[in-house]
């Protein structure tokens, strides 16, 4: 009986000792791939606030450039302001007032409304532009995902 006990003896310490080796070997791999999860999620989040600082850079170039833009409107619309107060001096007769004031109201109105087209351009054009690197991160989060599933 104490050869059989020795050979069970030895065969369960023998499985045991494999078990635990293949227990190890599992823990191991379990490690490296949590360790390269986690360098690929620095990794991944490292590229989104970069997608979020390069559309901050695209926001302040824009509104750098749109302001730029409305000045030069408000000088341009200044000088004719002053073109037109000159006219308007000038006028000799009340009907010839009433008609000028007429066609400086019109002018107005058509350069307020071509302003404000090309604003609105410039506003959605910016938008598009400042959305471009967070829906390139968007689509590498969705790539990202069906890979994972």
């Amino acid at each position: 009986m104490t050869d059989t006990v020795k050979a069970t003896a030895e065969k369960t310490a023998e499985k045991a000792t494999e078990f635990f080796a293949d227990v190890r070997e599992k823990a191991s791999e379990a490690a490296e791939k949590g360790k390269k999860f986690a360098a690929e999620a620095v990794e991944f989040n490292k590229a989104n606030v970069e997608a979020v600082v390069e559309a901050s850079k695209i926001v302040a170039k824009g509104a750098q450039e749109i302001g730029k833009t409305n000045m030069e409107f408000v000088k341009k619309n200044f000088e004719e302001v002053q073109v037109a107060v000159k006219e308007l001096t000038s006028v000799k007769s009340p009907t010839d007032f009433v008609k000028l004031q007429g066609e400086l109201v019109r002018k107005g109105f058509d350069t307020a409304v071509a302003q404000g087209s090309k604003n609105t351009e410039a506003m959605v054009k910016l938008a598009s532009e400042m959305f471009q690197p967070i829906s390139n991160r968007i689509a590498a989060t969705t790539e990202l995902f069906k890979k994972a599933a």
